[in-house]
């Protein structure tokens, strides 16, 4: 495994002229990657306004519902791990998809608060699940809102609910252009680690710097790398981590297929259930992407992975990314993608923001190598940035 040199070159594509930009369709994706450090302070920033109605809401040991759909959900997914290691009630990620279609089975019936993120505020089944909450729950339910755009359709409920409701509106950089949610995914993590900080921003503000000065490292040093294994054959590419990483591996593997077209097949899999079936799909074609912990006890299990995937020969490329990686695993992987020191000093838990960087880079170049435009990769739009199609229907209890 070779030194990777000091190089950025998600700045090459900013810095091409605009016109060449449009037409290579990279007007915001390479600059909302590359920004996100700047971005995170800033919604950090936000938050601080915020905390005070955050602490007056929710309650230590009150339930909370994290929704979203989509990235929406992943980054509920990656603050819930967060929100458990400091909150004293239960906190239970729920995708609004899931609770529009069961509204009755997933809606607690005890007081609880809902926390809804959306880069949009747009997506039919998030503004559909903030309405049946207050109709179905109405003196249960509290809202948290966390969202990208100011002018969303989420953030005007928000404003006219009858319910106790904070609305957390991000900075507009936040609210991504491009298809795939980048800053936007980022940057909503980021402000719902918030909540796990209540009434103690400096604490939370430093750990925001901290995982800035990690991504902005991690982006200078790791980019070129990246680049490079984008220019492999690739069909699939597996993102393998236990909880807390399993939200950054769902939004990592999803950030690859949409960049892609689908051309390039996410996988997103726990450390130790890879073996249970999922690794069967692992062939000469697919990058292995392991995310790996600073805890001693779980570092065992992730070597052992690591140790038993290259006995195996599985995959075409094996990549590690965690705190300190051993030197003994390069004899396991390809490269490792150590991250910075100082975020050895936090939880696991707060690590996601920094995790699916990797992912977003890798996705973009891969998009570019295929001939597609990653700010709008869907070709025949499958997809779209907000999405569509949905019909919301009335609810009858």
């Amino acid at each position: 495994m070779g030194v990777v040199q000091l190089s950025n070159v998600l700045t090459e594509l900013i810095n091409l002229d605009e016109a060449v930009k449009r037409e290579r369709g990279i007007v915001y994706t390479p600059s909302e990657i590359d920004r996100q450090p700047q971005v995170w302070r800033k919604t950090a920033a936000t938050m601080r306004g915020l905390m005070g109605q955050l602490a007056r809401l929710v309650k230590e040991d009150e339930l909370i519902i994290l929704t979203g759909a989509g990235s929406s959900y992943f980054a509920a997914q990656c603050v819930e791990a967060a929100l458990a290691t400091k909150h004293r009630g239960l906190v239970r990620s729920i995708s609004s998809t899931e609770i529009v279609m069961n509204p009755q089975g997933t809606l607690p019936r005890s007081p609880f608060t809902l926390v809804s993120f959306a880069r949009s505020g747009n997506s039919p089944e998030g503004n559909a699940v903030f309405e049946l909450a207050n109709t179905l729950r109405s003196g249960l339910v509290k809202h948290v809102v966390i969202t990208c755009n100011d002018q969303g359709e989420l953030a005007q409920l928000a404003r006219a609910s009858t319910s106790p409701t904070v609305l957390c509106v991000l900075p507009p950089e936040t609210n991504d252009g491009g298809l795939a949610m980048t800053s936007s995914f980022s940057s909503m993590v980021i402000a719902g680690f918030a909540l796990a900080y209540r009434g103690e921003f400096p604490s939370y503000e430093a750990t925001v710097d901290a995982l800035a000065a990690a991504a902005a490292r991690l982006l200078e040093e790791h980019s070129e790398v990246l680049k490079s294994l984008a220019d492999l054959p690739l069909e699939r590419v597996f993102f393998v981590g236990a909880n807390p990483f399993y939200g950054a591996a769902l939004e990592s593997h999803l950030k690859v297929q949409e960049m892609t077209d689908g051309q390039v097949v996410g996988k997103a899999e726990d450390t130790l259930g890879l073996r249970h079936g999922p690794m069967s799909a692992i062939n000469e074609h697919t990058l292995v992407v392991v995310f790996t912990s600073k805890d001693s006890y779980r570092r065992r299990y992730e070597e052992d992975l690591l140790k038993e995937m290259a006995g195996k020969g599985l995959g075409c490329r094996r990549i590690v990314v965690g705190l300190e990686p051993d030197g003994d695993w390069a004899e396991y992987c390809h490269h490792m993608l150590d991250l910075d020191a100082s975020l050895a000093r936090l939880d696991n838990s707060l690590l996601s923001p920094v995790m699916v960087l990797p992912a977003q880079i890798f996705g973009l170049f891969k998009s570019l190598q295929l001939g597609l435009m990653p700010d709008t990769p869907s070709r025949k739009r499958v997809i779209s940035r907000v999405v569509e199609g949905v019909k919301i229907y009335p609810y009858e209890d």
